[in-house]
C-alpha cells in the first residue's frame, strides 16, 4: 500500500465488512445477555461466528487475507 493511505476498493470493502461484523456482534451480545462480562463473552462469540464465513469465503475465492499492508 502507498504511504500517501490510498487503498483498493477490495481493502475498504474489507474493512467495511469487519466493522459490520463488529457492530452487528455487540448488537447481538447486548440484546441476548444481561452483565458486562456475559456481554463481553457474547460478543467476542458472536464476532468469531460471523467472522469465519467471511474468511472462508477468502480463500476459497483465492484472495489473499487482509494482512493490513
Amino acid at each position: 500500500m502507498p504511504a500517501l493511505g490510498i487503498t483498493s476498493i477490495e481493502q475498504v470493502g474489507t474493512l467495511l465488512v469487519r466493522g459490520l461484523v463488529s457492530g452487528l456482534a455487540c448488537y447481538l451480545a447486548i440484546r441476548v445477555t444481561d452483565g458486562l462480562f456475559a456481554q463481553l463473552a457474547a460478543a467476542v462469540f458472536f464476532t468469531i461466528v460471523l467472522a469465519v464465513p467471511w474468511e472462508l469465503v477468502d480463500r476459497l475465492v483465492g484472495r489473499e487475507p487482509n494482512d493490513g499492508e
